[in-house]
């Protein structure tokens, strides 16, 4: 195997393994969410898994999928300045460069994204006051449940460019 065709299969390595830890963060910093917009009132696992409440599943998955898509469009820039100037001959600074950016980049779109989605949710609770939403799905409202998640995968929609672009900026990619 030639030189440059270990370079690339060592770069896909890294984006995978970069892609695996945007989506262990997705799902961590989700349940974080959750548990901290509950007042740790819910407990997430217990609720989807024992009690099998679809609603709080739903939920759930928005929050993750949001924020995995924020982390996703924050690597992929970084992954395209990889492919395009670092693959081709790297040295200890560029593999530092190239670690701080993505460690800067991911940190950027977990604290915005979680930002984000707990403003939206702070929103949509204020236009809602007479309705306790959490409540409402701990108790199997999956209507109440439907609509934050639609609440959450619009915004997600809406910031995953948004955060890209941020990044793109702030980290020099």
């Amino acid at each position: 195997m030639n030189e440059m065709s270990q370079l690339r299969i060592l770069s896909t390595v890294i984006y995978l393994a970069l892609i695996f830890i945007s989506s262990i963060v997705s799902v961590l910093g989700s349940i974080g969410i959750i548990s901290f917009l509950t007042r740790k009132s819910i407990d997430v696992k217990e609720e989807i898994v024992k009690n099998k409440n679809v609603g709080i599943a739903l939920v759930l998955v928005s929050f993750i999928w949001a924020i995995g898509r924020m982390c996703i469009e924050t690597v992929r820039p970084i992954m395209n300045a990889w492919y395009s100037g670092y693959a081709s001959g790297f040295t200890f600074k560029t593999i530092l460069f190239f670690s701080l950016g993505f460690l800067g980049s991911l940190l950027v779109a977990l604290i915005s994204g979680t930002l984000i989605i707990f403003l939206s949710m702070r929103i949509l609770m204020v236009l809602t006051r007479d309705v306790d939403e959490w409540l409402e799905i701990k108790q199997g409202n999956t209507a109440v449940a439907l609509v934050i998640s639609a609440t959450i995968f619009v915004v997600g929609m809406f910031f995953e460019s948004i955060i890209s672009y941020i990044v793109i900026h702030m980290f020099g990619f």
